[in-house]
């Protein structure tokens, strides 16, 4: 019994076969008109020989479970494909339970009317007959169907319990991918809003070096464009449009800031979402060169091993600064801290600390 019930739980779930596309034997297993006709068939039989171990003649009970089969098949289906989706889906509870047993009570007084009319006087006429509208047989026969119903009822609800919580799943993953190519555009934008600040600097002051910022200003644009669009792109990838970055603040700053920056560890075999790097860089330039006074400096140390990246920044503040608040704000940073929380969830670690005369940042992450 355990095992002809599983296998009807299997039939009616509708569960694929991994068979390839072209087999005919999985297309013809996961057609739904067979998976209902398989499960019927083996409910047939089956009740027809439990009851038939009473007496010994199957043939009799399988007829018998016929003639009650067209009652049974209308009610399970409509429960399932209409008093499911119609209330229960709803969550009108009630108006469910209501119908519901309308429903199983209709049935079992027509199948009550088949009992006394057919079976009883073509197969067992030996038993007594008792009034068709007996409140008894008719409770007797309520009971008999909810067993009837038990198994495709579960079923169905479990299977419309899943398709909802994937539904949910996929709905979360979108909007979970929506909210980081917002944020994801948001970086670019402001990166290339303060890049193009300084080559405005520089074209005011006749400087040579405004096209080796159009130069560098063109690669990095070009990995935005074209790199950036996948989830995760390649370290080494990722650190050479940092070299591009600072590459440009030096030319835009020349002597006024010292800068020092130190790469270690395997940068090839290791992935990494892009542009969750960059806004801390561009932080330390932002917030060292407020007031421009000589002494900004800024030592950027840049790791990995084991698929865990470090990354340790520190910069200094100038002693004049005209917003003080800003050095841990700002839309770069606030950008980047959201991203973190949802790519790397449980698998960063990030540390500011602010001083009177410096800025650090500690970041320690864990590539997926």
């Amino acid at each position: 019994m355990p095992y002809i019930c599983s296998f009807g739980i299997v039939i009616f779930t509708r569960m694929q076969i991994i068979t390839p596309e072209n087999n005919w034997l999985s297309k013809v297993v996961n057609n739904r008109l067979v998976q209902h006709l398989t499960y019927w068939i083996i409910f047939v039989l089956f009740f027809a020989y439990a009851w038939g171990t009473f007496d010994a003649n199957y043939i009799k009970t399988v007829k018998v479970e016929l003639i009650n089969l067209p009652v049974k098949i209308l009610l399970v289906y409509a429960v399932i494909y209409y008093l499911y989706p119609r209330f229960l889906y709803k969550g009108e509870i009630w108006q469910f339970l209501f119908y519901f047993l309308i429903l199983i009570g209709f049935a079992a007084f027509i199948q009550r009317i088949t009992d006394n009319l057919i079976i009883v006087d073509f197969f067992f006429p030996e038993w007594q007959k008792e009034s068709t509208f007996s409140l008894t047989q008719i409770v007797r026969g309520a009971v008999n169907l909810g067993a009837v119903l038990a198994l495709p009822m579960t079923v169905k609800l479990m299977e419309y319990l899943a398709k909802v919580q994937q539904n949910e799943q996929i709905l979360a993953k979108e909007k979970l991918e929506a909210e980081l190519i917002f944020l994801k555009n948001q970086v670019q934008p402001h990166f290339l809003f303060n890049t193009l600040n300084s080559l405005y600097s520089l074209i005011l002051k006749k400087s040579d070096q405004s096209l080796d910022v159009i130069l560098k200003l063109s690669d990095l644009l070009r990995y935005m464009l074209y790199e950036t669009n996948s989830t995760q792109v390649d370290l080494h990838k990722e650190v050479d449009s940092i070299k591009s970055y600072m590459e440009l603040e030096k030319i835009r700053y020349g002597d006024r800031i010292d800068v020092s920056l130190n790469i270690w560890g395997n940068l090839d075999s290791n992935h990494i979402a892009p542009m969750i790097i960059l806004p801390f860089i561009e932080n330390s330039f932002k917030h060292s060169t407020k007031g421009l006074d000589k002494n900004a400096w800024i030592t950027i140390e840049l790791g990995s091993k084991s698929n865990k990246l470090v990354l340790k920044i520190e910069n200094s503040i100038p002693k004049v600064s005209s917003n003080q608040d800003s050095v841990a704000g700002g839309i770069g940073l606030q950008n980047v801290k959201r991203r973190l929380s949802l790519i790397y969830p449980e698998k960063h670690e990030l540390k500011i600390r602010h001083t009177e005369e410096s800025y650090s940042v500690l970041l320690n992450l864990q590539l997926l």
